[in-house]
């Protein structure tokens, strides 16, 4: 059997990765952050410190995770990751202090961003340019994955357990998470010579370097400009398209959350899209074609309110909304060498700079004007900003770089 068929065990054990790393460990808090403000009566100030710690251990280790990778394997650093917000998410279902929250919700964060930076950055080994964006698409749905299923496990557990019902929540997302890494113990492996001693590719002795030379590559630094845009950009819709809606648009409560569930399908999918198209198309132009749809998602509820439109902009919104993210890490991926994981440390650090500031200035522009609609505005701008950096940025240079097994 050749090699190259393992990476597909890596792709599967990386979607569970990215299910309990980033769509239990940062993505369940906003569905159970009433529940738990309730019941240990904390106020909106409190409950905002707790958001903003997870955000902090998030961007903090995003680089930091990255950088482990590199030099202790990424494997170890997906496996103690996972075990860190397994352990956090226990402790939070355990306690009812503050501070002790504080901490754990920074944890959890952090676990969150070593396991999303490695398990991403992994199998860049395992596969050629040509099925790279396929291989990180599937893995990028394990994000949708995770907020599915906490969609699915949460409201009925709040129902049954009343009050408290958060506690067992967190618990069962512990457990989950606590499995995941186990199977990581045994299913992951970093190299292909891991499985076949005789194949070499990507490995310590035979590291190759290269920039696409078509005009279809994106080169890192164009990378980080973008991917900084896109944080601000995509997450003033994310925030805010929901209340859009209900507040502005007056929408009923159950029709706007059936719409944005349209979103959380549709992102198990887009990954896996958008990888295959880059590797038939080229980076640049899937990148293209994606910001242009993305764009147009957030224009439709600018113009359009009725709720056929406003479900085909949550469609639009979550079929490309992580092609983005897929397509920025096949482009690491395939320009990168063993410094990968640091680089697309480097890269999330800077998406989530902008994802920070957007916190900070998307509910300014509300309140300033009094709508969503400036606010929308600015999504809409950051993401033709990022279309027309795609389009005309320059194009890459050759590098090849090859070291034999006598390191010439």
């Amino acid at each position: 059997m050749r090699s190259i068929h393992y990476g597909w065990v890596i792709v599967g054990v990386g979607l569970l990765v990215k299910m309990a790393g980033l769509g239990f460990g940062r993505f369940a808090y906003p569905m159970l952050l009433p529940s738990m403000r309730e019941s240990l009566s904390f106020n909106y100030i409190q409950m905002g410190l707790l958001s903003g710690g997870m955000l902090m251990g998030y961007l903090l280790f995003s680089f930091i995770g990255g950088t482990l990778a590199t030099r202790f394997g990424p494997k170890r650093i997906v496996i103690i990751s996972l075990l860190c917000g397994s352990i956090s998410m226990f402790l939070i279902s355990r306690f009812s202090g503050f501070i002790s929250f504080l901490f754990f919700t920074f944890a959890m964060g952090a676990g969150a961003a070593g396991a999303h930076i490695s398990i991403t950055t992994l199998p860049m080994a395992w596969f050629g340019k040509r099925s790279l964006g396929k291989a990180l698409g599937v893995v990028t749905g394990g994000t949708g994955v995770g907020v599915i299923v906490t969609g699915l496990l949460i409201p009925p557990l709040l129902s049954s357990f009343g009050k408290d019902g958060w506690r067992e929540c967190w618990m069962l997302m512990a457990f989950i998470t606590f499995i995941v890494s186990v199977m990581c113990i045994t299913l992951l492996k970093e190299k292909p010579n891991q499985i076949h001693p005789s194949l070499s590719k990507f490995s310590e002795d035979d590291e190759i370097i290269i920039s696409m030379t078509s005009g279809d590559g994106l080169s890192i630094r164009s990378i980080l400009v973008i991917y900084f845009i896109f944080g601000f950009a995509y997450n003033i819709y994310a925030t805010y398209f929901v209340a859009y809606m209900v507040e502005e648009i007056q929408l009923p409560e159950k029709m706007a959350g059936n719409i944005w569930a349209i979103f959380g399908w549709m992102c198990i999918l887009s990954g896996l899209i958008w990888g295959f198209l880059s590797d038939r198309m080229g980076r640049k132009r899937a990148l293209l074609w994606n910001n242009g749809l993305i764009a147009l998602a957030v224009l439709i509820p600018l113009q359009f309110h009725s709720p056929l439109f406003l479900g085909l902009s949550a469609f639009l919104f979550g079929s490309t909304f992580l092609g983005t993210i897929t397509v920025v890490a096949a482009s690491i991926g395939d320009q990168v060498g063993e410094k990968r994981a640091s680089v697309y440390g480097l890269v999330t650090l800077i998406h989530g700079i902008g994802q920070f500031l957007e916190t900070t200035s998307g509910e300014y522009l509300k309140d300033l004007t009094g709508s969503f609609q400036l606010t929308l505005i600015a999504s809409l701008t950051g993401f033709l900003l990022c279309l027309i950096l795609t389009a005309f940025q320059s194009r890459p240079p050759l590098r090849r770089l090859c070291r034999n097994h006598d390191g010439g």
